[in-house]
């Protein structure tokens, strides 16, 4: 089952978009379902209900967040800069960006592949009576 992130997801969390980033979001979100298969194999997998009665390993909607914090950056920074400059007349802002958003990069951080990989399954361990067939 394949997440997909929507203009009205980005909006939520952030700010409205314009048309031009508007246009290529049904294809940053293709490209970022791509990236968190890669990085979490199974992902798949772990978002399937098994039985009415249990719940899925990994949220879709776990997933579908991180995609929107993936999408954020590349628009934050489409052009990747590492220091933005505003001129007006003789004034001058400078600005440099940290590493997450200068790289402009779409990537799953480690955090969030720890977000999306679930805890491994502990066997339970006790005390148990097996019937020998006597009475």
């Amino acid at each position: 089952m394949q997440v997909q992130v929507t203009q009205a997801d980005i909006e939520k969390v952030w700010r409205p978009l314009t048309d031009a980033e508007a246009q290529v979001i049904p294809g940053l979100s293709n490209r970022a379902w791509i990236r968190v298969v890669g990085a979490v194999p199974g992902i798949e997998s772990y978002m399937d209900v098994i039985t009415p009665a249990t719940e899925p390993l990994v949220y879709p909607d776990a997933v579908q967040d991180v995609m929107v914090s993936m999408i954020i950056r590349v628009l934050k920074n489409p052009d990747s800069a590492r220091i933005i400059s505003q001129s007006i007349d003789d004034y001058t802002d400078s600005r440099t960006l940290d590493d997450a958003v200068s790289s402009g990069e779409m990537y799953v951080s480690p955090f969030e592949v720890s977000m999306l990989t679930p805890a491994p399954v502990v066997p339970v361990y006790g005390m148990y009576v097996l019937g020998l067939g006597g009475a």
